[in-house]
Formats: C-alpha cells, sequence, structure tokens
C-alpha cells in the first residue's frame, strides 16, 4: 500500500490532498488505504479512548451500529489512580482497561479499532485521514457518525524547558517514566564522591501544580518515601525532599478547610509547599518569578490543560480557550461565515473577541459531528475539563444515538429531538497520602457535604474502585493495594 502511494506521488510530481481532493487521493493510494461502510447499518467513528470516547464505546448498541475506534492508545487511562502507580501502589495495567475490554464487540468483524493517529476530518467526503503510530502509513476512514474526543494536552504556559525537561503526569507511560526516573536518582545518589549538592539534587523531586493529580502525587511519594525507603535506606530516605509549587491555592477547587487540611497533612509528611510562579526550566533546576532557583532531580509538571494542535486544526467553530465549540446537544459548530481558522491558542482569543465586538452569530451545529470531553465545550457556560464531565457526555451521546438510530431519519436529523445535555456535578475527591483524603459532594444549588481524614479515604478508594471498567480491573487494584499493605512496594 505504501509502495502505491509513493508510486503516485512521484506520477504526480509529488501532489497529494491540496491538490487532488481527497476522494482523488484516497482512490489513488488503493482501495486497500480507505475503511469502507461494510454493513447496512450506520458507522460510527469514535477518535480517542480517553473517559468520553470509551463511555461512548461501551453505552453504544452494536446492533444498532458499526463501530470503529481510532486513538494512538489502545486502552482508557483511569486517570485518578494514576500517580499511585507512580510509586508502586498499583501496576500499571491496573489503572489502564483495553478497549476491546470496554466494548467486547469491538472483536466482531464488522467493527474494528485502529492504533493511529487522526490528521485530518472531511467533511464533505465524510472522511478522516489518519496515519498509523506505527510507521505513519496515510489511510481514510468513511463515517456516519463522527465523535471527537481526543482529549487535551498539558498545559505549559508558554514557560522555557517545560517540554524537555520535566515529565508529565496523564498516562501509563508517564507513571512508568517516573517510577523509572525516581529509582534510578535514588541509586545514583549512593554512588561514593558524588558531592554533596549533587546528592541533594539527585534526592530533590519537584511538583508543579497544586491540583489533584499533583497532590496525590505528592501525598503518594511522600508516603513512599516515610514507608518503604526507609527500610532500604533511613539516611537517604531522611535527605529526600519533596517540594509542591503552585501559582495560587492547593486544591482551589475545594472549601477553604478542606484546602487547610489537605495543606497540614501534605506538610506534616515532609512535603514542602512553596507559592510561586515557574519562569524557566533549566535541566537541573527551575527558575521561579521571584528569583529563587531550586535544584531538582526529577521535575514532575502536572498544570492545567489546553487544547492540542490537532484540534486546533479543524475546521471548525473553536471557543475563547480554543476548545471545539458545540451547542447543547454536543454537536459540532461549523466554522463562521467569515472562514477565518485559528492555528493557535492566541489566533483563537484574537478571533473571537473580533466577532463578539462586532455582534457576529456562532456557526450552525453539523448534524452528525460531536465533541465530547475536554476537547469540546459549549460557548456560553464552557464545562470544566474533568472526567466525570466526559464520561456523562459520553452516556448522554450513546443514549441519544441509541434512540436516534431506532426511528426513520434519526440520525439524519443531527438529534434535533433529542434532550440537551445536562451535567450533574458528583463533587471533587483528593488523596493527600497515607490514609487520608478530602472529599466535597454536591453541585450547584445543591447542599455540600464535605469530609477528609480516614473515613474520606476509605470512601475514596471505595468510590474509584467501583468506577473501574471492567471486574477483572477491581481485581487488580484490590490485588496491588493489599500487595502493597502487606509486602511494601
Amino acid at each position: 500500500m505504501l509502495a502505491i502511494a509513493k508510486a503516485f506521488s512521484r506520477a504526480l510530481g509529488g501532489r497529494g490532498i491540496e491538490t487532488l481532493g481527497v476522494r482523488a487521493y484516497a482512490k489513488a493510494l488503493g482501495d486497500q488505504s480507505t475503511l469502507p461502510l461494510s454493513t447496512g447499518r450506520p458507522r460510527l467513528v469514535i477518535l480517542g479512548t480517553g473517559w468520553g470516547g470509551a463511555r461512548l464505546a461501551r453505552d453504544i448498541d452494536p446492533k444498532k451500529f458499526d463501530i470503529t475506534i481510532i486513538s494512538p492508545r489502545n486502552h482508557m487511562v483511569f486517570t485518578p489512580l494514576i500517580a499511585s502507580s507512580c510509586v508502586g501502589t498499583l501496576e500499571p495495567r491496573s489503572v489502564t482497561v483495553p478497549i476491546t475490554d470496554i466494548q467486547p464487540a469491538l472483536r466482531l468483524p464488522q467493527n474494528n479499532f485502529l492504533l493511529a493517529e487522526c490528521d485530518a476530518v472531511h467533511t464533505q467526503d465524510r472522511l478522516v485521514e489518519c496515519s498509523s503510530t506505527h510507521d505513519g502509513l496515510k489511510f481514510f476512514v468513511q463515517y456516519d457518525v463522527l465523535a471527537i474526543a481526543t482529549g487535551s494536552q498539558g498545559s505549559t504556559f508558554g514557560i522555557p524547558g517545560v517540554t524537555e525537561y520535566t515529565m508529565p503526569l496523564r498516562d501509563a507511560a508517564n507513571s512508568t517514566d517516573i517510577r523509572t526516573r525516581l529509582i534510578q536518582n535514588w541509586g545514583e545518589s549512593s554512588i561514593p564522591g558524588r558531592s554533596p549538592a549533587e546528592r541533594a539534587r539527585l534526592l530533590h523531586v519537584c511538583v508543579v501544580g497544586g491540583g489533584p493529580t499533583g497532590v496525590e502525587f505528592a501525598g503518594e511519594l511522600a508516603d513512599f518515601v516515610r514507608k518503604d525507603l526507609a527500610k532500604l535506606d533511613p539516611n537517604r530516605a531522611r535527605d529526600m525532599r519533596i517540594t509542591l509549587i503552585e501559582a495560587d491555592q492547593l486544591l482551589s477547587s475545594f472549601d477553604a478547610r478542606l484546602r487547610e487540611y489537605a495543606a497540614l497533612k501534605l506538610t506534616r509528611a515532609g512535603v514542602h509547599l512553596v507559592k510561586g510562579i515557574v519562569k524557566e526550566v533549566r535541566k537541573d533546576e527551575l527558575e521561579l518569578k521571584n528569583g529563587a532557583v531550586i535544584p531538582y532531580g526529577l521535575c514532575v509538571w502536572s498544570t492545567g490543560v489546553g487544547p492540542t494542535s490537532f484540534s486546533l486544526s479543524l475546521p471548525f467553530e473553536k471557543t475563547m480557550r480554543g476548545r471545539l465549540a458545540v451547542d447543547d446537544r454536543l454537536r459540532v459548530l461549523a466554522r463562521h461565515a467569515d472562514g477565518r481558522g485559528p492555528t493557535s491558542l492566541e489566533d483563537v482569543s484574537m478571533i473571537q473577541e473580533e466577532r463578539a465586538a462586532a455582534g457576529q452569530p456562532t456557526g450552525r451545529p453539523i448534524p452528525c459531528i460531536f465533541g465530547l470531553g475536554d476537547v469540546a465545550a459549549t460557548q456560553e457556560t464552557p464545562l470544566p475539563a474533568l472526567a466525570q464531565v466526559a464520561e456523562q457526555q459520553g452516556r448522554y451521546l450513546a443514549r441519544a444515538l441509541n434512540e436516534a438510530a431506532g426511528q426513520p431519519g434519526g440520525l439524519a436529523g443531527g438529534l434535533e429531538g433529542a434532550p440537551p445535555f445536562q451535567y450533574h456535578h458528583l463533587g471533587s475527591m483528593a488523596s493527600v497520602g497515607g490514609t487520608s483524603a478530602v472529599i466535597e459532594l454536591g453541585g450547584s444549588g445543591q447542599q455540600h457535604v464535605r469530609w477528609s481524614g480516614f473515613t474520606s479515604w476509605i470512601a475514596w478508594r471505595s468510590a474509584y474502585l467501583t468506577r473501574l471498567g471492567t471486574m477483572k480491573h477491581r481485581l487488580y487494584v484490590m490485588s496491588d493495594w493489599t500487595m502493597s499493605l502487606i509486602f511494601g512496594r
């Protein structure tokens, strides 16, 4: 297939999609390069295997749709427990659920999972343009219904050195890399001849970002140092330092009393809390805007999220923060009539401000293209980039599509008869190390329930255990917790 593409490119002087058009280019690649509509059922193509895409895949009726899922990951990451896998409390397999376990119908011949990146969406031809994650081989997939759930990426805020020298904490591969670096630095710090300054640097872990992920990682690491590393070498464990840097407040979305409790527990566990803004990250040190320079052996970056270059490149309307603009039924809005397409987050803000000042209306909804999760938001009241938002959207969209597929012309109407999506905030939880957690339940207009301590930690573990996708993974997690308790990490 690749040879066909290369031969065709040579024959036409290197011309590609831009000059030939999508259909001609796909045809030139050969019939095998395009995944066709294979049965009488409509084909649902899902981009992404995060919380939104996985929930949609799980709840969609395979008797009403042929399903194709395209993602560079063949699993869903259970992100609330990702910090635990960095220090060995949980194994990576326990927090990654294969997409074929989530939707067993993917094993049937009419359905498939494709390990690939989506490069473009061609709405006129109803094709998504993709490339293999292995060798970049290009292919196309036809769709009747398209759900874009490609998520977000960690925000660097334009700070120099973040991409080059820090480690994100967003998936199982990140947790494995962090765990490897921790073990490596621990071993390197004991080499004879190391200067005291270099030894101190190797034993210093900086965590940037005081949200739930950063707080949970700092708490897990402090617990690991106190309970496990101290058994290996008490002196080195005492020299191990953990610094948590936050620009504003720890767990800013939580109640003030819970924030104070979390700060107290982390401080007592040995975590040094620093309030400041990172100016630059260098190979072995970072600098704050107040001029302070902090050497580190490992820097974990766990700040906010922003749009990916893929979502910014799509030919659809964007919100002020660069997310795909959707309506109250999660339908993606077509690009504005002025045809201006942003290529960066700065472009998005500028274009939206100019349109708002001119009183120009937004684009119209596209009937069979939907956006859910971190990648999408309504322009009027955007929801936060949370797992529970994405999961509820996936559940809503699956139910709406299942109902529409059973009605004549239901899909063609673009879910016009479906009720609007409504988000119900279930609350927030975060472990703060040891056997302590903070929990805040209740959404807008509801009575809030807040508690902390050991009972919260039990509730935190129980809640996430029940949220795991399969019984197999619940058993994995329970087994890992038991093994860690008895034998250590």
